[in-house]
């Protein structure tokens, strides 16, 4: 069932060490001294170096409390205070082993320094240590046993382990100290799904009820388990009682809702979830999580969805100015392939929120998935006055642009999405440059469009489409042969099974003579594509050609020609004079 548990966490190793690390604190008492077998000469000048480094580290100048600290631990290397300071920094140069010893020493060489000590613990623990974890936590809290968070640390390590039943110990002991408490509670519960206890958990979760008799969560927890238990009858009492107590509350009906399903009882399921949609003391996300559950469960099981169109209807009628409805209908349309009404619903939540770019998004992506063009130009760019910063938006317009040939507008948009991408985000900078090129190439500049790749594969060199493409076009004019091969090899080598990668390969190798391969190339592109293109049956006439193969190569170039391709008037030509004829 998968018990959801709020936890006392022990902070975790590296959050820790930063908060020590930008603390200033110096965690000893006293003198930073821990040697008693330094000169007065020598301690005076540990004493100016610790804290100089203790000095430096509280005005963030960490690379010279660093030199500063290493200097005091040269003078004294058995002074664990100067140790312990310069664990952290050793932890994030990666120097873990010596993170290690460092905080081991200053733990056993101060086993009652709380601080020391928790930070090994962590370490540990982080560091798949469970038992020395184990051993320091335990130690820890038979000095501190009034702190609760060192028992949920010690459960944790136990947990770790695997030893669930020790984890368990642990709990009791805090519960025996704290008296009852969810979160303790919820952590056994957890604990005992984990086990298979069924038993313990109905235990626990009636101690948890009875002791806040009140609480419906509890009730709706403990009927949760006695439905996993197959204890139906008293998980329908629980639930009920909840409802008595708060008839508002929308997911004890979920869970009621449940038990129906269960029985096999669909009116009695269905009219749950209704009640708990139409119940207008349940705030409306509370309801769209719900109705979001109900839908995908509707969905997975194939059942009828004429219900929802109704619930939809309903929830609409209650809320027609909430853009989530509105939005979570726009998904289970456009998840029907109902596109129009999608349209429509996703258009109403941009205007009630304009500036959520998700439903933006999602309108411009039916949009174009449709091909749409000009609603995709027309709804982008009012999308930009409310959302500026979604470069996506920017490319679904360019894309959408070049398709209409408005290559100018298609630049632009590129040009000015890529504004709004992070330096550092270098993938998608390769992106939008690849964009250009395509761009550029289509309008016929090709100089400029090479020089796009280029500049698209100085961000990405792994830009497979990038890749693909410019080794293309460099194969359809014959030029830089070597490399475009090299390029296209890496989309090959990327995806093997990919038959426009696979023809873009066959064809350099065309256009290099070499026809032998190019047949291999072309015939596993063939093979692999789901529905070959005419360009593929084309390309596979032309290499059979070159190798003597005529009547075959009319057989695939008639192929080509039957299927409507664009190169309708040189495919009839190369059947009638039955030679290759180049383009």
């Amino acid at each position: 069932m998968g018990i959801k548990m709020r936890k006392y966490k022990v902070m975790g190793l590296f959050s820790l060490l930063a908060v020590l690390f930008l603390s200033g604190c110096a965690l000893h008492k006293g003198t930073a001294r821990d040697s008693e077998i330094l000169s007065a000469d020598e301690y005076q000048k540990f004493e100016y170096f610790y804290l100089e480094a203790e000095r430096m580290k509280a005005i963030g100048e960490n690379d010279a409390a660093f030199d500063l600290m290493r200097r005091a631990a040269d003078i004294d290397t058995t002074s664990a205070a100067a140790r312990f300071f310069l664990a952290p920094y050793y932890l994030r140069m990666g120097l873990y082993e010596q993170a290690r010893k460092d905080l081991h020493y200053a733990a056993e060489t101060y086993p009652d320094n709380y601080w020391y000590n928790v930070v090994y613990a962590n370490f540990s623990q982080q560091s798949g240590q469970h038992d020395e974890a184990i051993r320091i936590w335990s130690r820890l809290l038979k000095q501190n046993p009034d702190k609760s968070e060192i028992n949920s640390a010690l459960a944790e390590a136990y947990t770790a382990k695997g030893d669930l039943k020790s984890a368990v110990a642990c709990y009791d002991s805090m519960e025996m100290a704290m008296g009852m408490m969810e979160p303790i509670t919820i952590e056994k519960l957890r604990l005992y799904e984990h086990m298979h206890d069924m038993e313990s958990m109905v235990s626990e979760a009636e101690k948890l009820q009875r002791t806040y008799p009140h609480n419906t969560d509890y009730m709706k927890l403990l009927g949760d388990i006695y439905l996993e238990a197959g204890r139906d009858s008293s998980a329908l009492s629980m639930y009920d009682r909840a409802l008595e107590l708060e008839p508002e509350n929308g997911y004890v009906y979920l869970s009621r809702a449940g038990y129906y399903e269960k029985k096999g009882d669909s009116i009695a399921y269905n009219n749950e979830i209704r009640n708990a949609l139409m119940n207008r003391h349940i705030d409306v996300d509370t309801k769209l999580s719900i109705f979001s559950t109900y839908i995908v469960d509707l969905m997975k099981k194939k059942q009828e969805l004429n219900r929802v169109d109704s619930l939809f209807a309903e929830m609409l009628e209650q809320y027609p100015q909430e853009e989530p409805v509105h939005r979570l209908f726009g998904m289970y349309l456009s998840s029907r392939k109902e596109f129009a009404q999608a349209e429509e619903q996703y258009a109403i939540a941009t205007d009630l929120a304009p500036s959520n770019p998700e439903n933006w998004l999602q309108l411009i992506g039916l949009y174009l998935y449709q091909e749409k063009y000009p609603d995709v130009i027309r709804v982008g760019k009012k999308a930009i006055q409310y959302v500026p910063d979604q470069n996506d938006i920017y490319m679904y317009v360019a894309v959408a642009s070049m398709q209409t040939k408005s290559y100018d507008e298609a630049l632009e948009m590129l040009e000015t999405g890529l504004s709004y991408v992070d330096e550092g985000d270098t993938r998608t900078k390769s992106f939008f440059y690849g964009q250009m090129g395509d761009v550029y190439h289509a309008s016929g500049n090709r100089e400029k469009a090479y020089e796009m790749y280029d500049k698209a594969l100085s961000y990405n060199a792994s830009n497979i489409a990038v890749l693909n493409n410019y080794s293309y076009f460099l194969a359809l004019e014959g030029r830089d042969l070597g490399k475009a091969e090299r390029m296209s090899a890496q989309t090959v080598k990327a995806e093997p099974d990919n038959a426009t990668y696979l023809d873009t390969y066959a064809w350099i190798f065309f256009k290099q003579g070499n026809y032998t391969l190019a047949r291999l190339y072309m015939k596993n592109a063939l093979d692999k594509a789901e529905e070959p293109s005419t360009e593929l049956f084309e390309h596979y006439g032309d290499i059979l050609f070159m190798l003597g193969e005529v009547d075959e190569a009319v057989e695939y170039w008639q192929k080509a020609l039957d299927m409507g391709s664009e190169s309708a008037d040189l495919l009839k030509e190369k059947i009638k004079e039955k030679k290759y004829i180049e383009p």
